[in-house]
């Protein structure tokens, strides 16, 4: 009799290792897989009709084989995952845990190629999505589910989760965001130190991660998930690995922090013939029916409505970008932590001389949504957003310099220095790509592209997508403009088109300084999420001096930026 209620169950259990096996991670690795304890013998009846439920698996998410069970071509990796560096496929954990099949990313040196060549310890595991509902501005959540080993370590914070953006079904790279988890595996280890067992390693937990992230383009058809570490340092062999499993992509309401998208009314256009022409593409709706043109015209925000800038239509790109808030935690003028909001009402002031030159105060004060800075999170920047004076020398028509030089790849040939190259019409600075090792540093922002430097300076490397500009750019024309170069030509948006950006342009390419030439606009530049240089290649005109453009970052110097 006993033998006949055990041989289903064993029948059952056989099936089940044969149906494991089958698809399992290969053997050896980190873990080998847990031992099967004994069922006991007690029997229950089934639950009414009712209460049963007709699935067979968890049911489909955006992410294809979550639990990393199913093999792929490659007998050594999971299906629909590509694995890089210091990462294998194995049974997470240890033998005394029910866990699932995932990917351990090992930071000691004795890993798979990096390591034991000697370079450096980094790994990573990668799933591209598709299939999901895109669209401007919707929000996703990237979760997985993670247990870092006693030992596990990197310099730097440099365990993150990173999201890539692409369109054309894969084809066309867009943008990045990456959002460091390092900083919460060393907090835990802090706090919850005493929380295991024996009251030791109570951070070696399995733990969700999560990522919230929102498209900047509607283009984006096809996104990369990866969770991957770089810099490991780990003084151990054992014990050193920070296991992955359970990817999930999931669609989500708008934060209640996220910065609002709102498509502004365009009202009545001025006509230009109503108006003063002050120099270059710039003219003013006089009080009066004056029609001189003033030698020195100071703009501030209670006269920026008057203030129109012509590219074959009139616009008012600074018009709601003179001012901004002293939020607390910033940093005011003379280094004092801020404890209340403060309203700023000078943040940008414009002056107009003589016709042939824009000169621009501005306070560096960002006029949207920040990260909290200093950050201890994702961002993990140690740096403050403080409130400056910088001021910029604009010539209003500027002419390409014949001489001038764009970067290459790495900036090698010192064609764009460090610190603020150009600036946004809210008065924010724009850095060239590069961070303070030499490397881009387009990623490693808060919602709004944006950071601060060690000398407190929040500034951008790439689009940034929460500038208030004349329209919302949802990429059904050409883009507005988002701000000026330091040789005084302007800077515009994504689009030179509708869906179509000027990256993508190719019957009218974009030059080495991510320059085009049109009727309308006439020579200027564009922004180019996912392609280097992202803002400008160079300076296609003549700076300033008195613009003071510093040297260019060089890998491990002391320079501004991170």
């Amino acid at each position: 009799m006993n033998q006949f209620r055990i041989f289903p169950v064993f029948v059952a259990a056989l099936f089940s290792t044969t149906l494991v096996a089958a698809q399992s991670p290969p053997a050896g690795g980190f873990r080998g897989p847990p031992q099967r304890m004994r069922l006991p013998t007690r029997s229950f009846a089934d639950r009414p009709e009712r209460l049963k439920v007709d699935l067979v698996e968890p049911p489909a998410g955006l992410v294809k084989n979550p639990r990393f069970l199913k093999r792929g071509a490659d007998k050594n990796t999971p299906a629909d995952y590509t694995l890089a560096g210091n990462a294998a496929w194995v049974w997470c954990g240890d033998e005394h845990e029910y866990t699932d099949a995932g990917i351990a990313l090992d930071s000691a040196s004795s890993g798979q190629s990096a390591g034991k060549s000697g370079g450096e310890r980094a790994g990573s595991v990668t799933q591209r999505v598709t299939g999901f509902q895109g669209g401007f501005g919707r929000w996703f959540r990237f979760t997985f589910r993670g247990e870092p080993e006693p030992n596990f370590s990197v310099a730097n914070n440099q365990l993150y989760m990173k999201v890539a953006y692409f369109g054309d079904k894969g084809a066309n790279s867009l943008d990045a965001v990456t959002q460091f988890i390092y900083p919460l595996v060393e907090q835990d280890r802090k706090a919850l130190a005493t929380n295991g067992d024996y009251f030791k390693n109570g951070a070696v937990a399995w733990k969700t991660y999560a990522f919230e992230f929102r498209l900047p383009f509607a283009e984006i058809d096809t996104m990369d998930l990866t969770v991957g570490f770089k810099q490991g340092n780990a003084a151990t062999a054992k014990y050193a690995a920070f296991y992955v499993t359970e990817f999930s992509l999931e669609p989500i309401p708008d934060p209640a922090d996220a910065p609002k998208i709102v498509r502004p009314e365009r009202g009545a256009a001025a006509d230009i013939k109503s108006l003063v022409h002050i120099g270059g593409r710039w003219y003013w709706k006089a009080e009066s029916s004056a029609t001189d043109v003033p030698k020195s015209l100071l703009v501030t925000a209670k006269n920026a409505d008057h203030l129109f800038y012509y590219d074959g239509r009139l616009s008012n790109p600074f018009g709601a970008n003179m001012t901004a808030w002293l939020r607390p935690g910033f940093l005011d003028s003379k280094g004092n932590r801020v404890t209340r909001d403060r309203f700023v009402p000078d943040n940008v002031v414009l002056e107009f001389v003589d016709g042939e030159e824009l000169v621009v105060h501005t306070r560096n004060l960002p006029n949207h949504p920040t990260a909290k800075f200093p950050d201890n999170g994702g961002l993990h920047n140690p740096n403050s957003i403080q409130e400056l004076d910088q001021t910029y020398y604009l010539p209003l028509k500027p002419v390409r310099n014949p001489k001038a030089v764009a970067m290459d790849k790495t900036n090698s040939n010192h064609a764009l220095g460090g610190g603020a190259v150009a600036f946004a019409i809210n008065g924010v600075a724009f850095y060239n790509p590069f961070d303070a090792e030499g490397m881009e540093a387009v990623s490693i922002m808060d919602r709004c592209c944006g950071h601060p430097s060690p000398d407190n300076r929040y500034h951008y490397h790439k689009y940034p997508v929460c500038v208030k500009t004349p329209f919302v750019d949802f990429g059904e024309e050409h883009s507005p403009l988002i701000g000026f170069a330091l040789d005084g030509f302007p800077i515009y948006g994504p689009y030179v088109a509708k869906g179509l950006m000027a990256k993508d342009d190719n019957e009218h390419p974009l030059d080495a300084f991510n320059m085009r030439y049109d009727d309308d606009r006439g020579w200027h530049y564009h922004v180019t999420p996912g392609k280097f240089p992202y803002v400008i290649g160079g300076f296609a005109g003549t700076v300033d001096p008195r613009n003071h453009v510093g040297p260019r970052p060089r890998p491990g110097g002391n320079n501004r930026d991170l």
